[in-house]
């Protein structure tokens, strides 16, 4: 009985894969349809009549035990030898599934779109206004986003970006997918595993530009060159543990080249901590750490017209806290979102003119951001974003700025987002309004994701 539920199951799962499969839309797309099913639906009696023999093995073996005595010798060797009968029962079974998985695996790659890999196309539009830097239409991004999996041990995507500044590949990266002991490791191109936001891509912000701490301690979103491992511990409270190894981090850290081999020392090195906290069924906490860590990297000049050739140490510390309320009721299109995060830049600079002797002298800065997003419903998301941001190398006073917005989800495909900000930094106190549009079509290779 539970090789026929287990091969019923199987052939079931058969059925509706091949039910669900998409239609053609042409004739002759039908007719060959129509063969590959008919194939298909004859392997499935092959398999079938295959099944009933075995079972009317099982059911001969079955009688044999019965029909002997009770009282005899013989009755006791069958009832000895019931285990093996069941082993027999257990092989057979597996057999049958071993026999069956292999036409289930060809019925899924029968059609030759199963081959293609997922594909989505984002635009990300947005129009400004600053008072006093004057209006502007920016096409900010237009991402193609490929993705699919390689083989039963590893999937691949590619994130290409074009915009006023030329094409780009902002990631391609191969992610193994069936490593033991709950690893996986990331290779290529791809945003490191640092901090929380630095990770998105600007769409993907819950407003709409990136906070002023990420593009001045990280350098942008935190694209990266090099490998990451990460671990899933098997703690009862969830915990990854993440490290990296990479040329640099951040699209826009002009102190290192992707171009340029280095020695050991020159890489960066990271490890992030990353855990999931569940005060209830409708709030929840996210917490992490990343620590990243440079032996030797560049520094400015107290001008920033030149680099040093013997570069000091750095280290980046990442504070992440993101807060959710989310109550079951209302699905996940209304609650709160409140998130938080911290960084602090250690590293030793040179302090003198550029004509001088260098002067090294540690510095340390610290910037943060905060941010409170209520959903009110369905659509209308408004949110109220604080950043206050010191200079890197502490030359310049700190910069704050205060932006209210209000974001408009007419699908889950398209939004639209009204933001004003208020900037006071050093050499420019000004109001900036912003419009962003963005859109989604084709599949969500790398769609809008949870703020």
């Amino acid at each position: 009985m539970r090789m026929t539920r287990g091969a019923a199951r199987l052939l079931g799962a058969g059925l509706v894969a091949l039910w669900l499969q998409p239609a053609r839309a042409d004739d002759s797309s039908t007719e060959e349809l129509q063969r590959e099913l008919k194939a298909m639906r004859a392997q499935l009696q092959q398999l079938q009549q295959k099944m009933e023999k075995q079972q009317e093995l099982i059911d001969k073996l079955t009688r044999q035990k019965e029909a002997a005595p009770a009282a005899t010798p013989a009755a006791a060797a069958a009832a000895a030898a019931t285990p093996a009968e069941e082993k027999l029962k257990q092989e057979i079974t597996e057999q049958v599934e071993r026999d069956i998985q292999p036409a289930l695996s060809a019925a899924n790659k029968t059609f030759p779109s199963q081959f293609n890999p997922a594909i989505g196309f984002i635009v990300d539009t947005v129009a400004s206004y600053q008072e006093h830097g004057g209006g502007n239409f920016e096409l900010r991004q237009a991402e193609l986003g490929l993705s699919a999996s390689v083989d039963p041990f590893a999937r691949a995507y590619a994130i290409i970006n074009g915009n006023d500044d030329g094409i780009d590949v902002e990631e391609a990266a191969i992610v193994t997918t069936s490593l033991p002991y709950n690893l996986t490791l990331k290779g290529g191109r791809f945003f490191a595993d640092f901090g929380r936001l630095s990770k998105f891509h600007d769409h993907d912000l819950p407003f709409v530009n990136r906070p002023i701490v990420l593009d001045e301690y990280v350098g942008g979103e935190s694209q990266a060159n090099g490998a990451e491992l990460s671990y899933l511990t098997p703690l009862s409270q969830y915990l990854t543990i993440t490290g990296g190894w990479y040329n640099k981090i951040g699209a826009e850290n002009q102190r290192v080249s992707n171009l340029d081999p280095r020695p050991l020392g020159e890489f960066t090195y990271l490890v992030k901590p990353d855990t999931f906290v569940s005060i209830n069924d409708s709030n929840s906490v996210d917490l992490g750490f990343t620590y990243a860590y440079t032996p030797k990297v560049k520094s400015f000049s107290v001008d920033n017209t030149d680099f040093l050739t013997d570069g000091k140490p750095r280290d980046l510390f990442d504070w992440e806290l993101t807060y959710r309320y989310i109550p079951l009721s209302q699905a996940s299109y209304r609650g709160l979102v409140w998130g938080t995060e911290v960084l602090l830049n250690h590293e030793t600079w040179n302090v003198a003119p550029a004509e001088d002797q260098p002067i090294f002298r540690p510095r340390d800065a610290v910037g943060l951001y905060s941010y409170v997003e209520p959903r009110l419903t369905r659509s209308l998301y408004p949110g109220f974003l604080f950043q206050w941001v010191q200079s890197i190398d502490r030359e310049s006073p700190a910069t704050l700025a205060y932006a209210p917005y209000l974001t408009f989800w007419a699908s889950e495909f398209q939004r639209i987002r009204l933001e004003y900000q208020y900037l006071d930094a050093p050499g420019n106190h000004e109001s900036q309004f912003f419009l962003q549009w963005t859109a989604i079509i084709g599949s969500h290779v790398h769609g809008f994701r949870d703020s």
